[in-house]
């Protein structure tokens, strides 16, 4: 069983409920080998309103530099209480399940 190395491409695309965003990205985090702490958050939260789903260039994107090198992208949906997430890297097999995983459970539960 070993693991193979996807192309680097986005990888996920869907959206989570707002309130989960920083669980989802503490998730992945732990997934990749990153240390998201309260710095990654501000930059992540900080940005998030300067976005947009529907525009051109509306993403923000964030590095997670751990064992798996990965770019977090998010965009707000204005009017809605979702945010829009994607990620691009190298995944392995076992990172990709768990990223899925994490993207069906933050888009079926919100985190209050």
């Amino acid at each position: 069983m070993g693991d193979s190395t996807g192309a680097a491409a986005s990888f996920g695309g869907g959206w989570i409920f707002e309130e989960s965003l920083r669980p989802f990205c503490e998730s992945v985090s732990e997934f990749t080998g990153y240390d998201f702490d309260d710095l990654d958050w501000q930059a992540v939260e900080n940005a998030l309103p300067g976005t947009d789903v529907e525009k051109p260039g509306g993403w923000y994107d964030y590095p997670l530099s751990g064992r798996v090198p990965m770019t977090l992208l998010v965009a707000a949906d204005p009017g809605s209480s979702v945010v829009f997430v994607r990620l691009t890297g190298e995944l392995d097999d076992r990172t990709r399940t768990q990223i899925e995983a994490a993207l069906y459970i933050f888009s079926m539960y919100s985190m209050r």
